[in-house]
């Protein structure tokens, strides 16, 4: 480099030294940033799918709480009996709410899966991005950078895991809106 250009760089300071590196380690500093910034993308994805699944936990407690109408249905029992008039009203209420709590019930599990999808790729593909660019990153910075994947890693699977873990729970767990209507309509009889 001519001494032009460099006095041109560092502006005329006599104390100020001017470092060249190469190409090589100009891509390994990119590419140990790039497994940095990478990481931390993973970290917030994981962050996020935390929290989203401690919001759905918590929707699970609530949709396993008894429905209003199941209370109301027990509480009318004896008007049911009485009156044949309003039977098949409070019938015909139980029955719409139950198929709507039913619709509600799918829609909610389908926007799960579809979340816990969409996460699932996300975390993955991200995982994969960190491991190629891992290859690439020089033996003195790897290490510590390995460690940090490797514990992102099984972080990711931990959530991932449990996720499925809680779906299969909520598929195997059949909620009795059919059982509960036979029963109300034999009671009705």
């Amino acid at each position: 480099m001519s001494s032009e250009v460099k006095n041109y760089l560092l502006d005329g300071s006599p104390d100020a030294t001017f470092t060249v590196d190469s190409h090589e380690e100009v891509r390994a500093m990119m590419d140990v940033a790039s497994a940095r910034n990478l990481m931390g993308e993973l970290y917030v994805l994981l962050d996020r799918w935390k929290k989203d699944s401690e919001r759905n936990k918590a929707r699970t407690k609530q949709d396993e709480a008894p429905m209003e109408s199941d209370v109301a249905t027990v509480l009318k029992q004896d008007e049911v009996e009485n009156h044949r008039a309003q039977r098949d009203t409070i019938m015909d209420c139980d029955f719409l709410e139950r198929m709507t709590h039913i619709e509600s019930y799918w829609e909610d599990l389908n926007q799960r899966l579809e979340n816990g999808y969409n996460n699932t790729h996300d975390v993955i593909s991200v995982l994969h991005r960190i491991k190629k660019v891992l290859k690439k990153v020089p033996r003195s910075d790897r290490a510590k950078l390995e460690a940090r994947f490797s514990r992102l890693h099984t972080e990711a699977e931990t959530i991932m895991e449990n996720m499925i873990g809680r779906m299969k729970i909520r598929c195997d767990k059949k909620p009795s809106f059919f059982h509960d209507l036979a029963t109300s309509s034999q009671r009705c009889s």
